[in-house]
């Protein structure tokens, strides 16, 4: 793969602007169109220029390219106690805006800008919300709150972002493989992934019926979201709202991810 950047290599009397580099056996070859080709012994100066520093460990291939193998984003640490007792949610991802630099907390969201839905009761029956369409209860109350998937994050980032004009995108990427998650890593993007407390197996243990549908919802009592922002070889890492920065086995890590159903979300910041 060939890495196409702007440099200015000073060769004498020769200066090559908007040059090709092609990286092949720890030899740099520079061609632009009316120039010799340079071959440099050492490249180490030039190629650091192209690493960005989440990027913590890497490769050169024989073809040229960059073998990311690990990567730490640096995300701010937001936790969701006190105040919000079951707002994982929505806690992750304010710390991915605080990350990318907007200003705003936790509870902001969570009261302005997340969708919501209560609990009531109607013919001995308990209804809710649809955790696809809004957070069932509320993320403040320690027993009237449970929890939302991906999309009314995703719409609770979308209402704050555009009060405030802000040029970001929020996207949910739900169904992603592990490969494909690992890709926005290594693009720089922290992920709000959906995974259970101790990583274990869902356990389905509470329901409800739907709102609008009256359909009967088995909801997981242990599950979590967490801001996924880096791995190495056998580890993930992440901003835990409950613990702050923490390590996971990364097989563990997203067998849960899948058993809960693939549920994530990200926000691309404008330069991503």
């Amino acid at each position: 793969m060939k890495k196409v950047v702007s440099i200015t290599i000073y060769t004498g009397l020769v200066i090559v602007v908007f040059a090709t580099i092609n990286i092949v056996s720890n030899t740099l070859k520079v061609n632009s169109i009316g120039s010799d080709e340079i071959d440099f012994s050492d490249i180490e100066s030039i190629t650091k220029i192209d690493v960005p520093p989440y990027v913590k460990r890497y490769d050169w291939t024989k073809n040229g390219g960059m073998d990311i193998t690990e990567v730490l984003i640096p995300v701010k640490t937001v936790k969701q106690l006190p105040e919000l007792p079951h707002g994982c949610e929505i806690t992750s991802l304010t710390s991915i805006l605080n990350t990318y630099g907007y200003n705003v907390s936790k509870t902001e969201m969570a009261d302005k800008y997340l969708p919501k839905q209560p609990f009531n009761y109607k013919n001995s029956k308990r209804y809710g919300a649809n955790p696809y369409k809004a957070y069932a209860g509320n993320p403040r109350s320690e027993k009237g709150g449970f929890f939302s998937y991906a999309p009314p994050i995703v719409e609770a980032a979308n209402k704050y972002l555009d009060a405030i004009n802000a040029d970001a995108k929020p996207v949910d990427i739900s169904g992603s493989t592990r490969e494909e998650i690992i890709e926005q890593l290594d693009k720089g993007i922290p992920v709000a992934v959906w995974v259970t407390l101790d990583l274990g197996k869902p356990k389905l243990k509470y329901s409800w019926y739907i709102h609008e549908s009256g359909e009967k919802f088995i909801a997981p009592v242990n599950l979590h979201t967490v801001v996924l922002n880096g791995y190495d070889e056998k580890n993930v890492h992440a901003m835990n709202p409950l613990k702050g920065q923490v390590t996971y086995n990364a097989n563990a890590f997203f067998k849960s991810y899948e058993e809960l159903g693939s549920h994530a979300m990200m926000v691309v910041n404008n330069g991503n």
